[in-house]
């Protein structure tokens, strides 16, 4: 399967408290967070174009450093929504990955699960099952305990035909419908299923300093 990788790197990484772009952290291998979540993309034959989405103050530094071969820039908007929205007017293959700049230990079994999936079903995400208890929380006080069996944390890549994805991300707009992911853009304006792909708890997202450890 053919596909177009949707790579966002607009965020600012102020958790991080590195004074820039998180994805430019250098990892002990000496790659940047970026250039290790592009890398799988960027050896996969299936990938044909990977749309790389970033802010007005890394445009410049990101387009010298990247756009060759089948990368191309483009800039994002205020919020990861609006961001995806840009990026998505850019991809010109049937299928779309959409995945975290800032998560870069995606494994390439679980990209061939989800593009297995893609096969066959037009929207699909990487998820894991919740390790801990999760409770519901209103003004300090617990209201709620989950059922633990029922909850998974959602990752990235997230999988789509992109003529599908478009259309929900335009129809989101129009609404002023305000999602969290990609996967939930889908559920809130159509009546398509998403599907769940098994992925690892490696593919974590890079959010904090506390992540990298052990790295």
């Amino acid at each position: 399967m053919e596909y177009s990788a949707l790579v966002l790197a607009a965020g600012s990484g102020q958790r991080m408290k590195l004074g820039y772009n998180k994805v430019f952290y250098e990892l002990e291998n000496g790659k940047t967070v970026l250039d290790q979540s592009l890398s799988l993309f960027k050896e996969d034959d299936r990938c044909k174009q990977v749309v790389l989405v970033c802010s007005a103050n890394d445009i410049v530094r990101i387009s010298s450093q990247y756009v060759s071969g089948k990368v191309v820039v483009v800039l994002g908007g205020e919020t990861r929504q609006q961001s995806v929205y840009n990026g998505l007017k850019a991809v010109h293959e049937e299928n779309v990955l959409i995945h975290d700049g800032a998560r870069p230990w995606l494994a390439k079994k679980d990209l061939d699960a989800l593009l297995a999936e893609l096969e066959e079903h037009p929207a699909c995400l990487l998820m894991v099952p919740a390790k801990d208890t999760i409770k519901v929380v209103e003004k300090g006080v617990v209201k709620q305990t989950m059922d633990r069996n029922t909850l998974w944390m959602a990752q990235t890549p997230q999988a789509f035909d992109t003529r599908l994805i478009i259309s929900c991300y335009k129809r989101a707009n129009d609404l002023g419908i305000v999602a969290t992911d990609d996967a939930q853009v889908v559920e809130l304006t159509c009546d398509m299923p998403v599907r769940c792909v098994k992925g690892s708890y490696d593919n974590i997202k890079i959010t904090t300093k506390e992540d990298l450890k052990g790295r």
